[in-house]
């Protein structure tokens, strides 16, 4: 397990900490329908040193074709290391006790086999466990090395490397950057974390993905690694701290983290795709946030819309990566909502953690915490008609269609986030502190109501009332949109997109 180790169907456990985790579920470092062989392109060549998969391979129908792609990701010399149920010791399909989802009862000569149709490799361990509660074959197999003049290697001499560590919508905030590198012909290559990736899923701009496992490098070391990639690369462009620390102070920073707050605002209120563009070295503003649906998304969209026709669908974000993006009264104004109106239906994303929906029975709310991954959430706003959020991932990605938005903003300001955003009707903490424009992680430096103990800057800076009005005015404008089209005896889709 050394080196660059992917566990492919890792659930919410993975093999080792530092392996790279793709499966379906939150946990997941990385997000994909893995029983679509298609996936495994977002993968490169000869990208890992060991491809690990326990108890997955079963359930899919086309495992040939998986295995064939998990050969092309592993490193000759890597190695493949399969746990699967064996036949003779788990109920095989259609038996009383065996698992409804797999399609295939396997020995591990079917495994062998399947591989020899298209490979040469090295058994090293073919091993039965037999006790009731194992029931499993494990293979470890070695890609035989090819000669050197076989293998192909990526010469990354004639391409940009944009490094960006950080969450989802550090990510998003570089896309439009990825499309001026790519309009002047260059090949782009993007350097970031598993877990960060899926903004940049079928984006036509980035022609490879260079993942580095969190904690893997001390950030000692950082400035050493970045030196080592500028001798590989024709260009490298280094965002790291492109909004953290430089536009989000942190108190580490505490020249600047402790300025007043009207100096902080003079110093920081930049808007941070400006600030990225900039820093990359053009001298272009106004750009917005990049999101590219594939086909199969674009048609799953075209089904929620038609499940949802004649309802003003509205995706509300609970949750974001700090405290203070928790909004508490989102439960009392879209009940208000519903008590005015009998055609708004409300989809809840966001982590699984908030307790507050656990008791919240509406049919016209559905709750799709920790159900929707972070791929999903980000492309939905492109098929609802309003998106409330945070300042989150998702509020950025929102930004990059024609979507009416309400960013609940607390440490940032729409000059920061939402200034170029289509149909922005974001607003701003009325908290005395807010925008703080800190990078806050707790509420150690911040004011906190004295009844429920939230930060003050999201449970008194933006009150109820105030959110319903600005939602209101959004479904105003839709409700007048639609009774128009019907006047004109088209359906809203004939009479073109509402928002627009």
């Amino acid at each position: 397990m050394h080196g660059t180790v992917i566990d492919f169907g890792c659930g919410d456990e993975k093999i080792i900490p530092q392996a790279i985790g793709v499966d379906m579920c939150p946990e997941a470092d990385i997000q994909l329908d893995l029983t679509n062989p298609g996936s495994f392109h977002f993968f490169n060549d000869n990208a890992a040193d060991v491809i690990f998969s326990s108890h997955f391979l079963e359930h899919v129908h086309d495992y040939r074709m998986v295995l064939k792609e998990w050969w092309r990701i592993l490193k000759p010399g890597g190695k493949l290391i399969l746990y699967l149920p064996h036949r003779e010791l788990y109920p095989n399909i259609g038996q009383y006790g065996a698992n409804p989802d797999h399609k295939h009862d396997f020995v591990p000569s079917d495994i062998l086999f399947a591989l020899k149709e298209f490979t040469d490799f090295e058994v090293l361990r073919n091993k039965t466990y037999p006790d009731d509660n194992e029931y499993s074959f494990e293979l470890i197999i070695k890609k035989t090395a090819v000669p050197r003049e076989n293998v192909i290697e990526r010469d990354n001499r004639d391409s940009v490397l944009v490094i960006r560590y950080g969450a989802v919508g550090d990510i998003i905030v570089i896309t439009p950057l990825l499309r001026l590198l790519k309009e002047q012909g260059e090949r782009v290559v993007v350097l970031t974390i598993p877990g960060s990736t899926a903004p940049l899923i079928n984006n036509p701009n980035v022609d490879d993905i260079m993942l580095v496992q969190r904690g893997s490098l001390n950030n000692s070391k950082l400035h050493e690694y970045h030196a080592e990639l500028e001798k590989q690369f024709k260009r490298v462009i280094n965002l790291c701290e492109s909004v953290e620390r430089s536009l989000l102070l942190e108190a580490r920073d505490e020249d600047k983290f402790f300025l007043s707050k009207e100096e902080r605002h003079k110093l920081t209120n930049v808007n941070y795709y400006d600030n990225n563009l900039r820093m990359a070295g053009f001298d272009v503003t106004g750009l917005r946030p990049e999101i590219y649906p594939t086909e199969n998304e674009d048609f799953l969209g075209g089904v929620f819309r038609k499940k949802n026709r004649g309802c003003f669908v509205i995706q509300w974000q609970l949750t974001g990566s700090s405290v203070h993006k928790l909004y508490p009264w989102a439960e009392y104004v879209i009940e208000e909502l519903q008590d005015r109106h009998d055609d708004i239906k409300v989809y809840l994303s966001g982590g699984p953690e908030v307790s507050m929906v656990q008791d919240w029975y509406s049919p016209m709310v559905i709750n799709k915490l920790g159900v929707w991954t972070m791929r999903q959430s980000l492309v939905m706003p492109k098929y609802v008609d309003l998106v409330v959020s945070p300042e989150t991932g998702v509020l950025n990605a929102a930004g990059a269609f024609d979507t009416p938005k309400i960013g609940l903003l607390t440490h940032s300001s729409i000059e920061n986030i939402t200034k170029y955003f289509l149909n922005d009707y974001s607003i701003e903490s009325i908290a005395p502190c807010a925008p703080c424009h800190r990078l806050v992680h707790d509420t150690k430096h911040c004011e906190v109501d004295k009844e429920y103990g939230f930060p003050v800057c999201m449970s008194e800076g933006h009150p109820p009332h105030r959110v319903l009005e600005q939602i209101e005015k959004v479904y105003e404008r839709w409700k007048d949109a639609a009774n128009k089209a019907r006047r004109g005896g088209l359906t809203q889709a004939e009479a073109g997109v509402w928002r627009a």
